[in-house]
């Protein structure tokens, strides 16, 4: 069953999709896994499409962690996104703040309020990013169309299926955060980046859900 909004209107991209027979036969929802949200059939191949319900979804949440010997900033996972992030400088932004964190430096016991205050202020802020950097981040995961909730569907990237889609065209920022992860104990709390929105799109032309008078993607 659906767990969320975005769950929920994956969810209902998909029956649409499928009640059109253009959902492969192998093909079933992940939920939040990190497969493709949405894999549609056009001349009997298959193609991965992002879905969004609105334009407050973040894109690619990652975890950072300290390194007390060198004194950096570290991804606590390393794949495609960290991979991607690193490449086009988020990394040496996150570093260039020289701050030591006292998430890592001090006993988790000993940890205050006004410590994570501190980390909280140091760490977090936001910086604008280029939008292509999110074509890439897609791209990495050879996925080249995203529907978004009011706005329709859109190419990433570039066109792979000559579709006449429109670009997606909002922008993007980089969003740091030193998170709550549990209010208690205290020292559960972690630092985060990720990709967000900051300007709508233009409407597409065309929408799965085909609202605001919106045509049906040409998909064969």
């Amino acid at each position: 069953m659906p767990y969320n909004r975005g769950d929920l209107y994956e969810q209902t991209i998909f029956e649409i999709l499928q009640n059109r027979k253009l959902i492969p036969n192998n093909f079933s929802r992940g939920g939040a896994g990190g497969g493709a949200d949405v894999k549609f059939l056009y001349k009997s191949q298959e193609y991965n499409v992002e879905i969004k319900v609105d334009l407050k979804a973040d894109y690619g949440q990652k975890m950072l962690k300290w390194d007390i010997k060198n004194k950096s900033w570290f991804w606590s996972v390393d794949d495609s996104v960290t991979q991607l992030y690193t490449s086009i400088g988020i990394l040496d932004y996150v570093n260039q703040k020289n701050f030591t964190p006292n998430r890592f430096t001090i006993s988790k016991e000993q940890i205050t309020i006004q410590h994570k205050k501190q980390d909280q202020q140091a760490f977090e802020g936001k910086h604008t990013l280029n939008i292509k950097a999110l074509y890439q981040f897609y791209s990495n995961k050879n996925c080249y169309y995203i529907q978004v909730g009011d706005y329709g569907f859109y190419h990433l990237e570039r066109d792979i299926l000559n579709l006449g889609t429109p670009q997606f065209n909002c922008g993007i920022y980089l969003r740091l955060r030193a998170k709550t992860i549990h209010s208690n104990p205290i020292y559960k709390y972690g630092f985060y980046a990720v990709i967000k929105t900051n300007k709508k799109p233009n409407l597409s032309i065309y929408d799965i859900e085909e609202k605001n008078d919106c045509c049906f993607p040409p998909i064969i």
